[in-house]
């Protein structure tokens, strides 16, 4: 039997970290919905601007008069405050993925090794009795992880009140649940270390005007992609591509953003994943921009900043 005091322990982080996960989540959704309103004022915001075209242009020349108030001063209010709210939120939900991991990253598995049952080669522990985790907080977790739900790692398979695992023995499979658990812990740790600088990280992508088109396709992409592809989706020459690619592998870099694959395309590290997440949230996506100002015959390269 395990004490009471470290049950009463295990009981009360797990509380907490369910409590954490929920607030995560209600903050995504909060974040989701200004995103949507976000894009009808965007839509408003153009269709009053033509409108407000005409009516001006009608004052001007038939009534010789000069607009004093017009709408889309309002529309433009209105969605100068849903922006202001969604950075505020944005920068909520970074500090709460950080909180998010670091609980993890100490908490303790309420695992019970003294309540398993054994099917062929199937071993499950159950959770201590009255702790368990919530769906969301493991759903948050894969989230944070980039891995899909229910949580399976290292073969351990992660359920709210119990744990899975492929196995001959009850010793193989506690060995199993602590390399699992361990490892989880690794991984975790060095996603707070990307963490720990993401805004610099964001700050530095957007200062150029090379880096974040390449890695906004990388990031659309959800695949390696060669240099050709790269330059096709961004509006860029081959060349300037490569210099840009090449900058974010060298050791100013670090850590780095991309890699490159062992067929010679590029991808985005955990590091630009978590990166990109946050960089579209406090910027959202300047590709298409990009695209205009890239619209050049590559006959001059100018200068890739590192």
């Amino acid at each position: 039997m395990l004490e009471q005091s470290l049950v009463e322990k295990i009981s009360k982080s797990i509380d907490e970290v369910n409590r954490m996960c929920a607030f995560y989540v209600e903050t995504k959704q909060e974040y989701a919905a200004l995103i949507d309103k976000r894009k009808v004022l965007e839509i408003e915001k153009k269709e009053v601007e033509e409108r407000q075209k005409k009516q001006d242009k009608f004052l001007e020349v038939v009534l010789r008069a000069e607009h004093k108030s017009t709408e889309i001063d309002e529309v433009s209010k209105k969605l100068e405050q849903i922006i202001n709210q969604l950075e505020k939120l944005s920068g909520g939900l970074n500090n709460a993925r950080t909180d998010i991991l670091k609980k993890f990253e100490e908490l303790p598995f309420p695992i019970d090794p003294h309540n398993s049952s054994v099917n062929g080669s199937v071993m499950k522990f159950k959770m201590i009795e009255g702790i368990a985790f919530k769906k969301e907080t493991l759903q948050t977790l894969c989230e944070l992880l980039e891995l899909p739900y229910p949580l399976n790692f290292e073969g351990v398979t992660y359920y709210p009140d119990e744990v899975v695992v492929n196995a001959a023995s009850v010793d193989e499979a506690m060995n199993q649940v602590v390399q699992s658990v361990h490892t989880l812990r690794f991984k975790i740790s060095d996603l707070l270390n990307a963490y720990s600088n993401i805004d610099e990280l964001c700050a530095r992508v957007r200062s150029s005007n090379r880096y974040a088109p390449i890695l906004e396709a990388l990031f659309v992409s959800n695949q390696p992609l060669s240099v050709t592809e790269i330059a096709q989706q961004t509006g860029f020459n081959e060349n300037i591509t490569y210099q840009a690619c090449y900058n974010m592998l060298r050791d100013r870099w670090s850590p780095n953003p991309i890699k490159r694959t062992p067929d010679g395309k590029f991808s985005l590290t955990t590091t630009g994943e978590i990166t990109m997440k946050r960089y579209t949230e406090k910027y959202g996506f300047s590709l298409s921009t990009q695209r205009e100002l890239g619209k050049d015959s590559g006959k001059t390269t100018p200068r890739v900043e590192e």
